[in-house]
């Protein structure tokens, strides 16, 4: 029962960080630092149609999403916070990074998530949070 409490609220967090970044287009990528990992929607528009498709698939992965710490965004390719990883005017994709605050994966949509988790999971940190999850 607990677990279920403990996996409902990690849910409605995942789900209310997502909801919350469609209206905080400038809050600095540097908070999830060393915390979360990002995926990063980039489109002109939250309602465009692969970006739309893109999500749809994520939220159908919401699990691997928690287990991987992993938080959703979105942006546009001129957001200021972005700049940092030289994205091009047009680009409309996802992008991918770590918790060390480095670009992973950066992706024109439609990205597999399983494609996704599988970067993540060959990450040095990820490996070392599976072996310390393994010892429990």
């Amino acid at each position: 029962m607990a677990f279920l409490v403990f996996y409902l609220m990690k849910s409605l967090f995942l789900i209310l960080c997502f909801a919350f970044s469609f209206q905080c287009f400038g809050q600095e990528l540097n908070e999830y630092r060393w915390k979360n990992r990002l995926i990063v929607l980039v489109s002109e528009e939250s309602n465009a149609p692969k970006a739309k498709q893109q999500l749809k698939l994520l939220n159908q992965n919401n699990k691997d999403l928690l287990d991987r710490d992993i938080v959703l965004l979105q942006r546009g390719p001129g957001s200021q916070d972005l700049l940092q990883f030289s994205i091009a005017p047009n680009f409309q994709g996802i992008l991918l990074i770590g918790k060390d605050g480095g670009l992973k994966l950066k992706k024109p949509f439609i990205v597999a998530p399983q494609k996704i988790f599988d970067s993540v999971d060959s990450m040095p940190m990820r490996r070392a949070e599976m072996r310390k999850m393994d010892k429990h």
